[in-house]
Order: structure tokens, then C-alpha cells, then sequence
């Protein structure tokens, strides 16, 4: 019986706030805008949930998990010999709550750029890459059970393809790895100080869109993420993630430069971790 409360434990100081930065993306993001153009996007989110899962299972309701996050992400598009590419940087801020723990302030910032492989604007379909790096810089102590930062640098390679379908019907496929170095100051059972590693962790983002009118769009989203095993201090905590997201998605153009979007996200499948809801809402400003 110690044994399983300390892996929950354990399980729990080691939990990743997918909230704090932007893991995956919505709808058309991977539509390019023409070389020259820029995007500031702000970002609030808010993620609640108290179910607790092990295995597959259950294993309690007690936990109150609440996160609070904001996020700024300038983004802009130009021309790198034949392709296009959208260099573009990822800051995250604002609080997370565990059961009345807190850990708040900026967090771990993400460095980005898509390049169109293929951007083929006549017949609507893009075929792209997206590198990430994402550096340590968001608060963590080994003692919390709850960090906005990993304490760790993780390196995540994406690749997309989109077609449109006479200029109202949108298909898109990311897939995507995500590669982790080593916390060197993890917590074992005792809080003491020791090495996890994070095995890879591989996702899958997939939308449809269909234009309602030339201002409005709605989209039928689905995330699945798998793998990211922790080994702390050699041994393996068996809290691998696998689970099936499914999502809705609103954009509505509020001017010719500002649009509005709102999401709502619901994990119908989780394998360890905190079954969390998410609602998202962004504004976007082109110029």
C-alpha cells in the first residue's frame, strides 16, 4: 500500500501543467498569411479538474487541480529563400492550484518557427515543419507539488498537412515528438534531491473546419498524446500519458485585423494524471 500512495505522489510533484505553455495547436494555425505579415495573439485559459487516474483507473476525486494561464505569442511570416517560415516565441504566465498549493509567474518559454515545405495557395494545401525548443525558465522547487516549470529543456519536432476544400472546408493533420533532457532535481519519496529522465512523448492533432460565413468558422477538434514516461533515480514510476482529447472551437472575425476565438476542450480517455477540462479563448491582432 506505501508503495502505491508513493507513486501517486511522486506522480502528482512530477505532473506536467500541459496548460502553461501552448502544446497543441487549433484550427488553421498552419495556414500561412503572406511574408511581411505579423500576428500578436494573447491567450487565456482556464483548466479545472479533481479526478485523479492510475492505470486507467480512478483512483480518487479529491483532487482539486485549477490553472489559470495566459499567453503571449507574437508571430512573423516571411520569406527564407523559396519558403516561407513564421519565427515566433511563446510566453507563458499566470497561477496553477493544486488542492491549495500555488505556483505562479512566468513560465517555461518556447522558441518556434514553421517552414512551408509545400504552400500551395491556388489549391489550398500546405505541407510544414515546426522545431520547438523549450528552456527552463519557469519557476520550480523540488518540494512542490505543483511547478510551472519543468526543469528541463525539451525539444519537439512537428510536422503538418492541410487541404482546403473550395474555400470553406478545412482538413488538418499535425503529429509531433517531444523530446525531454534530464531534471537533476527531482524528488524522491523523501524530497530528497535525484535525477528523472522523460521518455518521449509523441502527439497527434487533428481539425476540421467549415466556414459559416466569410467572418465565421467553426471547428471539430481531436488531441492524443502518448508516451512521456518518467525514471526517477533509475527506477521507472509507470505513469506513462496516454489520452484521447476531443474539442470544440469558435472563430469569429471581430474587425478586418482582430479575431476572437473560444475553445472548449474534454478529455474523454486518461491514463495517469488529472482528468482536466480547458476552456480557451484568444485574440489575435494582424497587421
Amino acid at each position: 500500500m506505501r508503495n502505491r500512495i508513493t507513486c501517486i505522489a511522486l506522480m502528482l510533484l512530477l505532473l506536467p501543467v500541459a496548460q502553461a505553455r501552448a502544446a497543441n495547436t487549433n484550427a488553421r494555425d498552419y495556414v500561412p498569411l503572406p511574408p511581411g505579415a505579423t500576428i500578436i495573439n494573447l491567450y487565456y485559459s482556464h483548466g479545472f479538474g479533481n479526478e485523479l487516474y492510475v492505470h486507467g483507473k480512478k483512483n480518487s476525486d479529491a483532487y482539486n487541480l485549477t490553472t489559470n494561464m495566459g499567453i503571449f505569442r507574437p508571430i512573423h511570416y516571411m520569406q527564407l529563400g523559396q519558403f516561407t517560415i513564421d519565427p515566433q516565441v511563446v510566453v507563458p504566465f499566470g497561477e496553477v492550484e493544486l488542492n491549495g498549493k500555488r505556483s505562479s509567474g512566468v513560465g517555461d518559454i518556447t522558441f518556434l518557427s514553421t517552414i512551408w515545405l509545400i504552400n500551395n495557395q491556388e489549391k489550398h494545401f500546405f505541407f510544414a515543419y515546426t522545431p520547438y525548443v523549450t528552456i527552463p525558465s519557469g519557476p520550480y522547487q523540488r518540494t512542490s507539488a505543483i511547478n510551472l516549470g519543468a526543469n528541463r529543456w525539451s525539444f519537439k519536432q512537428e510536422l503538418a498537412v492541410g487541404k482546403g476544400f473550395a474555400d470553406k472546408f478545412w482538413l488538418e493533420l499535425a503529429v509531433n515528438a517531444e523530446f525531454f533532457t534530464n531534471n537533476t532535481d527531482a524528488p524522491d519519496a523523501d524530497n530528497r534531491p535525484v535525477t528523472s529522465s522523460k521518455e518521449p512523448l509523441y502527439g497527434l492533432d487533428f481539425h476540421a473546419s467549415y466556414n459559416l460565413t466569410k467572418d465565421f468558422f467553426v471547428s471539430g477538434d481531436y488531441y492524443f498524446a502518448y508516451g512521456g514516461e518518467n525514471t526517477l533515480d533509475g527506477v521507472h514510476q509507470n505513469d506513462r500519458t496516454c489520452t484521447h482529447t476531443v474539442g470544440l472551437s469558435f472563430f469569429y472575425m471581430l474587425t478586418k485585423q482582430l479575431q476572437f476565438m473560444a475553445d472548449y476542450k474534454l478529455p474523454v480517455a486518461v491514463q495517469n494524471g488529472i482528468k482536466t477540462n480547458s476552456i480557451t479563448v484568444r485574440l489575435a491582432y494582424v497587421f
